[in-house]
């Protein structure tokens, strides 16, 4: 084993803490969170080299410990930076978020400038994107099962900790949707995760959404072509490849809705309400849970 670390350095009102705990994905293998040590470890491919990931803060930079069974040349460290980098929402700015929220009082304000506005990714969009399928039309808990399933022996070699990456888009789709049901609990989704994994296969970054300057529509054209994605399901891989314009509406959001508000309408609410924060709408329902301490996030 070998063990390296390496330190990268924060955006202004970066706080580990909140960036992992404003959805639930810290909850999804392979993530895990310690409360006591304040980390967020994970596994993950570097090349074609299962990794283990430690990151804890440390002031205005991050310390990453990595564990790989061999030596990682220069490629391979930048590689793993910018896996963290992704991961941890290290590239996102909160400038344009931090003026939208000075219209809706110093609470928000305060709360972007403590850390929030970012979010937990997967290393890779192909990662977002099927634990996005695995979150439609079943418990969290069939969620959390299915992500377990997907990191274990059955499709890689283990890290030095014994635990495994979530496989590749090109390892999965060298499997037919039988087998796939055959070996994770994944339901009616086995087509659409093996259409899903042949997609990435070919377009690893689904056009480039995450780069090249689409603007939402054009963004939400393109993702809603994939099997399986319905209007919530794409909703919520864009807002994991940062476009915030819509709020994916799920048994989570009308719950709250109703409970806060008494909605019977949500969509309809939703506009009149989250419309005025712009192309920050989904933040706009987001802080205002946390202020709330109603961010679910499935603990």
């Amino acid at each position: 084993m070998v063990k390296r670390t390496i330190t990268i350095k924060c955006a202004e009102f970066y706080n580990l803490h909140m960036t992992c705990h404003a959805h639930g994905w810290k909850n999804l293998a392979p993530f895990k969170w310690s409360n006591q040590s304040k980390s967020l470890s994970f596994t993950a491919f570097i090349g074609k080299e299962p990794v283990d990931i430690k990151v804890i803060q440390n002031g205005d930079s991050l310390k990453a410990t990595l564990h790989s069974h061999r030596k990682l040349d220069q490629k391979l460290l930048d590689e793993a930076r910018q896996t963290i980098t992704r991961s941890l929402d290290l590239g996102a700015t909160t400038e344009s978020l931090l003026e939208v929220a000075e219209k809706f009082g110093e609470d928000y304000v305060s709360l972007i400038e403590n850390g929030a506005g970012r979010m937990l990714h997967a290393p890779t969009l192909w990662e977002d994107a099927a634990k996005t399928l695995f979150t439609t039309n079943c418990s969290w808990s069939l969620t959390k099962k299915m992500c377990k399933s997907a990191c274990s022996e059955q499709f890689s070699e283990p890290a030095p900790s014994g635990c495994y990456p979530f496989p590749s888009a090109e390892k999965l789709s060298e499997y037919s949707a039988k087998n796939i049901g055959r070996l994770m609990p994944v339901g009616y989704r086995a087509d659409y995760l093996i259409d899903l994994a042949k997609r990435f296969s070919e377009d690893p970054f689904l056009g480039n959404i995450e780069s090249n300057g689409y603007d939402y529509k054009s963004a939400y054209q393109y993702v809603i072509n994939s099997r399986g994605f319905g209007d919530y399901a794409c909703n919520h891989l864009l807002v994991l490849a940062g476009y915030f314009d819509r709020i994916p509406v799920d048994t989570v959001v009308v719950s709250y809705l109703k409970e806060n508000y008494r909605v019977r309408k949500p969509e309809s609410f939703i506009k009149r309400k989250y419309g005025k924060w712009g192309k920050y709408m989904f933040w706009g329902l987001k802080l205002e849970k946390m202020l709330k301490r109603q961010n679910w996030l499935g603990d």
